[in-house]
């Protein structure tokens, strides 16, 4: 397997391929404008070599990891608009500036009103379901509301309506096809299918973690009351202003939608349960077996309980190629007691010092950690410097996680090893 990281801003966004890269995930989105950057433009140049993702994995609505893959499919439904002008009377309708994103096969996303399933709709009353405001619309029935007439959206209210079905109309792509569009979760004797060889097991959220998250949602509903309404307030007004026939005014409703609710200030609750993913290529016991833990922005108890359920661990101990360090490399989501029983040859933190994040505790005790537990060689990999960030806070906080890591690797007697993504877009975990 292949892993490429790319600069996403203070969240998430990876490409995993299998071995002869014929097979693609796409790991969140990082964020919008990270994404449009640095993201948007490798993309297209797949598109452009008749490459395709066979899957969007998003771990969780937080918009640095969901922001981006809001941006890459409202990218695609403009190239999809635009072909169906040039192709039905008006051959002078401008390309989309952007480039258009590859073919995706499906998507594995757990919508919150899925989540929850109790007082879920006072909720998508207000911000709208999270996987079809993903999708932007479902393309076919958009035609059938307005696009057939004016090449446009005439019916605002039908619109609406499409752009919040749940199921695999939207774009054309399945949505968590294997659980027939419900929620992706772990499950006794559950089976995936295989993409490519790489076979996935899904290790939480498990129905404990969202009892946790359904208790944690009805908190905030009763705390947020006045937010929600000025949220609808603004929803209805939004509705208004689209005149027939706009359909940029009609988009930009839909992404304010998706960014109010991808806003983890104003509606996302914390500890959101994060769908959490072990891929494998050639199986645990072949020859050439290669894995790598995804763990979105789960807490460390929430994969350890995956990893117990599933069976993964061996005498209180896991070992992974490749772990992406969870939330950022947070405190809040690592402990001792989790780099004691997950053991990694490669770490690798997204993160660019926004909110001082990899945190220099958890950065310095996961090395301390690693070399005291184990004495095979590792690596710690970081999608951001202080060459490619701009916040000036955010420079100084990558400064210092740089100093840091290039003195516990000195002092590790190379057993340690480290890269910083110092220019670019991109770099491969090798």
């Amino acid at each position: 397997m292949h892993l490429t990281t790319f600069q996403s801003g203070k969240g998430d966004c990876l490409l995993l391929s299998n071995t002869g890269n014929k097979n693609r995930i796409l790991i969140d989105g990082g964020m919008p404008a990270a994404y449009k950057q640095h993201v948007a433009p490798a993309l297209g140049k797949m598109r452009d070599l008749n490459q395709k993702i066979d899957l969007v994995y998003i771990s969780h609505i937080d918009q640095d990891h969901i922001g981006g893959v809001l941006a890459m499919l409202d990218h695609e439904v403009e190239w999809r608009v635009h072909i169906h002008q040039t192709k039905n009377g008006n051959p002078t309708h401008k390309a989309p500036k952007v480039p258009r994103p590859p073919v995706i096969d499906a998507i594995w996303h757990n919508a919150f009103h899925e989540q929850i399933t109790k007082n879920a709709g006072d909720i998508e009353n207000a911000l709208a379901a999270a996987a079809p405001v993903l999708a932007g619309a479902d393309l076919a029935e958009l035609r059938e509301a307005g696009l057939e007439q004016s090449g446009l959206a005439t019916s605002i209210r039908e619109a609406i309506q499409v752009s919040r079905r749940i199921g695999p109309n939207q774009l054309g792509i399945p949505l968590n096809a294997p659980s027939k569009g419900k929620l992706l979760m772990l499950r006794d004797g559950q089976k995936l299918p295989s993409i490519g060889g790489m076979s996935v097991t899904i290790l939480g959220p498990t129905e404990s973690h969202l009892r946790k998250l359904r208790a944690t949602w009805n908190d905030w509903l009763r705390d947020n009351k006045k937010v929600l309404q000025a949220i609808r307030d603004s929803a209805r007004s939004d509705e208004k202003n689209l005149t027939s026939g706009d359909v940029g005014r009609l988009f930009l409703a839909m992404r304010l939608q998706a960014e109010m609710f991808g806003n983890p200030n104003s509606v996302t609750p914390p500890n959101l349960a994060s769908l959490t993913l072990l891929v494998e290529e050639n199986g645990p016991n072949a020859s050439g077996h290669r894995s790598i833990l995804l763990t979105g922005d789960a807490r460390h108890d929430q994969i350890i309980d995956g990893l117990t359920a599933t069976g993964r661990l061996t005498n209180g101990r896991f070992d992974v190629d490749v772990l992406k360090v969870q939330h950022h490399g947070s405190e809040n989501n690592v402990d001792s007691d989790f780099v004691d029983t997950v053991i990694a040859r490669d770490y690798v933190f997204c993160g660019n010092g926004e909110h001082e994040n990899p945190d220099l505790r958890v950065v310095e005790m996961m090395a301390r950690r690693r070399l005291a537990v184990d004495q095979s060689p590792f690596k710690f990999w970081f999608n951001s410097s202080s060459a490619v960030t701009e916040k000036a806070d955010a420079i100084d906080h990558m400064e210092q996680v740089e100093e840091l890591v290039k003195k516990m690797a000195k002092s590790s007697g190379g057993r340690m090893t480290f890269k910083f993504l110092t220019s670019g877009s991109s770099m491969v975990v090798n």
